[in-house]
């Protein structure tokens, strides 16, 4: 599989580059993104991770500009971004499938993320109003969300912003809770409170995780954390969980999550 890599700071360049190499793939990388428009042209690539920039508009200017340019209606895209920019609101009707990965470079992240997106079939708003019935199991596969939380007020805040973005959800308000729901439910995600009385976020996560090995189904596990340390964060991953939320996040924030 060949990707290319638009990205001109040679360190994260570097760093992508040598982790892409190792897993086997075979990695180009462009400086701007005129030079890797003017390289997807000339080669066939399978996969763009793209750096949005310092305005944050970058990533969707070479993905647009790329269409026009070349035959590229299904490749995927990863947009690396950094901590302070921006999401590019135009992302939201950005129709193939793309993730979203923010700097500093996380290896354990990118590992994550990687792989899902190039297993990735569909994106986009109607993914979350599909509904199917899997009999076998008598589990409903739907759009709603779990919150797992065990503040009263964050339910309810957290609550009003899922059902701004049109989802429904279930409430879990402690660790054994969510897993007993998730025995019962395949939540396309789960917004997953860290520290809780009794079961925590990361230990609930294990054991869920555990338990979709049975199911065949994945939830996109998001940690909600008031915590940014380095070690706060490896441990969601570590547990199993796909990404994370930083308190306070706004409506947007938590858009780019799940939509």
């Amino acid at each position: 599989m060949k990707i290319l890599v638009v990205e001109n700071q040679s360190k994260i360049a570097e760093e992508i580059k040598n982790e892409l190499t190792s897993q086997g793939f075979d990695v180009s990388v462009s400086g701007s993104v005129e030079k890797g428009i003017f390289r997807a042209k000339a080669y066939r690539y399978d996969l763009f991770i793209v750096n949005c920039g310092d305005d944050g508009k970058s990533g969707f200017t070479f993905a647009s500009n790329l269409k026009k340019e070349a035959d590229y209606n299904y490749q995927p895209f990863l947009f690396t971004i950094s901590p302070k920019v921006k999401v590019d609101v135009r992302l939201r009707k950005f129709t193939q499938n793309f993730d979203i990965l923010r700097l500093p470079f996380d290896i354990t992240e990118f590992k994550i993320r990687l792989p899902k997106l190039l297993n990735l079939s569909v994106h986009g708003e109607e993914s979350k109003e599909i509904v199917i019935e899997d009999k076998s199991k008598n589990i409903s596969v739907s759009g709603k969300i779990l919150l797992v939380e065990d503040n009263p007020l964050n339910q309810k805040v957290l609550g009003m912003f899922i059902s701004k973005l049109g989802f429904e959800y279930d409430v879990a308000s402690n660790g054994q809770a969510a897993v007993n729901l998730c025995i019962e439910n395949n939540y396309p995600f789960i917004l997953m409170d860290i520290y809780m009385p009794g079961m925590d976020g990361p230990e609930a996560t294990v054991k869920i995780r555990e338990n979709e090995v049975v199911s065949g189904h994945r939830s996109r596990i998001i940690a909600i954390t008031a915590n940014e340390s380095e070690e706060s964060v490896k441990r969601c991953y570590d547990s199993g969980m796909d990404d994370y939320l930083v308190k306070p996040f706004t409506l947007d924030v938590l858009k780019e999550k799940l939509v």
